[in-house]
């Protein structure tokens, strides 16, 4: 039933007994429908669906380091860019890593690089940061079609949830928005 008008995010570690290729299987039907797809996974799971041309694919720097087989330091950021090119070429449309503290870098399928360092914060917790960045990325680039305002806005609900225990509100969010002004 999705249409062009949808986005599908596939994200996370599939689970053991999963073929490695599931999500490019739930992938492939929808390419030609037009179906933006998100993939926030790393491994075999995430290069198995680049040729159906992903809308975004968001590795952390170690997941985009295992894809190409070396240890990407976040403050490399001429390997990051390097790397996310490549997953360009290899079919991604726009690809969004992100470093922890050090912020994020995205090459937009414009091929612009955008680079956003972290807010300033204490980190208490982790789990849900990534899912938390693409779902601020994901309504920034709907809100405004801007790739940089989406990267200030995955940025600011990664970190908010970082920065808090379970996952940081809409409030949250916003203040780290101003601070990063």
């Amino acid at each position: 039933a999705l249409t062009a008008q949808d986005l599908l995010v596939l994200a996370g570690s599939l689970p053991s007994g999963l073929p490695e290729d599931t999500y490019r299987r739930l992938m492939a039907p929808l390419a030609a429908r037009g179906v933006r797809v998100v993939v926030d996974a790393g491994g075999e799971a995430l290069r198995r669906v680049l040729p159906h041309r992903p809308f975004l694919v968001k590795p952390n720097h170690h997941e985009l380091g295992e894809l190409f087989g070396c240890a990407i330091s976040p403050t490399d950021l001429d390997m990051v860019a390097e790397c996310a090119r490549a997953l360009q070429q290899q079919g991604a449309r726009n690809v969004l890593v992100s470093m922890g503290g050090a912020g994020a870098v995205l090459v937009d399928e414009q091929h612009r690089q955008h680079r956003l360092a972290a807010p300033q914060g204490r980190v208490v917790n982790t789990v849900g940061a990534g899912d938390s960045m693409v779902a601020g990325f994901l309504a920034g680039w709907l809100d405004s079609g801007d790739y940089g305002q989406a990267l200030r806005l995955g940025t600011a609900c990664g970190s908010a949830t970082a920065f808090t225990l379970g996952l940081a509100e809409k409030a949250d969010a916003e203040a780290l928005l101003e601070q990063m002004q």
